[in-house]
């Protein structure tokens, strides 16, 4: 088990995050403190200069990176996200539901899980302390 004490997010943040909150059975307290663990040190490094960034400036940056990544699972896909999937013989295919009704607009979790990312990194890059400089040098 991993022994990591979340900075800016806590697992309990990470589990009820998810509709309905996600089981022990599914995913591990480990695994979800992995995850923590390196989104953390991810946005430390790249936008805070090793800094320890407010944590309510950028909790829901975090909280949508770690789900992110936890949303990508097979498994849990499987269980939790609504697929349309047919087998006729030897051809099967599955489907994903559209986002709602009376659209064609397809969702996956891979797409959610990028809409996430995304959203994440534009929150980050807005509330950055590390941006571009200009410097004078040769003086």
């Amino acid at each position: 088990m991993s022994d990591y004490s979340p900075r800016i997010i806590t697992e309990a943040d990470v589990r009820n995050f998810f509709t309905p909150p996600l089981d022990y059975n599914d995913v591990t307290k480990a695994e979800i403190l992995l995850k923590i663990e390196a989104v953390e040190e991810f946005v430390k490094s790249v936008y805070f200069n090793r800094g320890v960034p407010s944590g309510s400036d950028i909790k829901i940056a975090c909280l949508l990176l770690v789900a992110s990544k936890i949303i990508q699972s097979p498994s849990l896909a499987k269980k939790y996200y609504t697929l349309s999937s047919e087998s006729l013989g030897d051809y099967s295919y599955t489907l994903a539901q559209p986002i709602s009704r009376g659209t064609n607009i397809q969702s996956s979790p891979f797409v959610v899980s990028k809409t996430w990312e995304r959203m994440a990194l534009d929150i980050l890059n807005s509330r950055s302390t590390y941006r571009y400089k200009v410097y004078k040098v040769n003086d």
